[in-house]
């Protein structure tokens, strides 16, 4: 089980739907021709994860993390730059909880691929890349 603080929620929140938000802006723009790192079925997944957390709103999340959920992965994948991009408005607590909220994901992740001896190489690669970025967690380096 993975535990978001209601705080950590509202920034995942925000964060989700200023996303939300630039993927419409890219779809006028870009019609049916999306740039790669887009996809504006994004939007589905990121608008799920988002109305759980306001449904949880006052309150702590909690996630079961024992199978892979893309809704799950893709929210959390994208913390460390809802943080970066928050930074100054963020408490030393604040950025303290999402890094702990992060690296728990992420060991979550690791164990269960480790456990079912997961060789989904896509999924191989996002963990990877997570366990990188708790080590590289904005703010948590003293140079925020």
């Amino acid at each position: 089980m993975l535990t978001i603080p209601e705080n950590i929620a509202n920034l995942m929140i925000l964060g989700l739907t200023q996303e939300i938000a630039q993927i419409h802006a890219i779809g006028e723009t870009c019609g049916d021709d999306w740039p790669a790192d887009y996809d504006p079925n994004d939007v589905s997944v990121y608008d799920s994860f988002r109305q759980m957390l306001k449904k949880n709103a006052g309150k702590s999340t909690i996630l079961d993390c024992k199978n892979y959920s893309k809704t799950v992965a893709f929210s959390i994948g994208l913390l460390p730059r809802f943080v970066s991009e928050n930074l100054s408005q963020l408490s030393i607590a604040d950025i303290e909880s999402a890094c702990r909220v992060y690296a728990q994901y992420a060991a979550h992740r690791c164990a269960a691929m480790l456990e079912t001896n997961n060789e989904h190489t896509s999924q191989r690669r996002q963990v990877i890349y997570m366990l990188s970025q708790v080590m590289a967690f904005p703010g948590m380096s003293g140079d925020g």
